[in-house]
């Protein structure tokens, strides 16, 4: 709140000094006449705009200030939840994203694997793939899951029969096939 003094003006100086004092701001506190250095908002909905206090007063009315007030559980639950998100509405990202390949740059990406072998292939992957028991092609994953059951079911801490043999063709294996498939 803005105050003016009845101050009557002789000089220049004086004139300067009198607009410094109208733009002061006084205590809004009833029938305090300190200065309001210290500001509060005035109500719930209207958070920008103020009432201006001195100390002592801005501690009193802060005490008694509450700006749930009068609001129920759920409503101080669902104010303090909105705050994450600023009270604004929130949708879900929907990617409907195509590329249209005209000129076929992503075919070698979009091949499915065969579902079968043909007689072509050399004799050593189909060995291959019977050490690791395989019966039909498959893509990477499926063979790196397909070696790791099988070096578990023959390693050589649980099986004390000749598996390191055996653990020595899987890899040969293994490796034969992830060659083939990289090709």
């Amino acid at each position: 709140m803005y105050k003016i003094k009845n101050i009557n003006l002789t000089l220049d100086n004086e004139y300067e000094e009198f607009e410094n004092l109208q733009l002061t701001k006084y205590c809004e506190w009833p029938n305090c006449e300190k200065k309001g250095e210290y500001k509060a908002p005035t109500s719930r909905e209207k958070l920008r705009v103020f009432k201006f206090f001195c100390l002592k007063h801005i501690k009193e009315y802060n005490k008694s200030w509450d700006y749930f007030k009068g609001r129920t559980t759920d409503e101080i639950y669902n104010e303090v939840s909105n705050d994450a998100y600023w009270h604004r509405k929130t949708s879900k990202k929907v990617n409907n994203f195509k590329i249209e390949d005209k000129l076929n740059l992503f075919e070698r990406y979009n091949q499915k694997p065969k579902a079968s072998f043909d007689k072509s292939i050399d004799n050593k992957i189909q060995a291959s793939l019977n050490t690791l028991e395989i019966k039909n092609f498959c893509t990477i994953s499926q063979l790196k899951r397909q070696y790791k059951i099988m070096v578990k079911k023959y390693h050589p801490d649980l099986n004390k029969s000749g598996s390191n043999e055996k653990i020595i063709k899987l890899n040969e294996a293994y490796s034969s096939l992830i060659n083939f498939i990289k090709k």
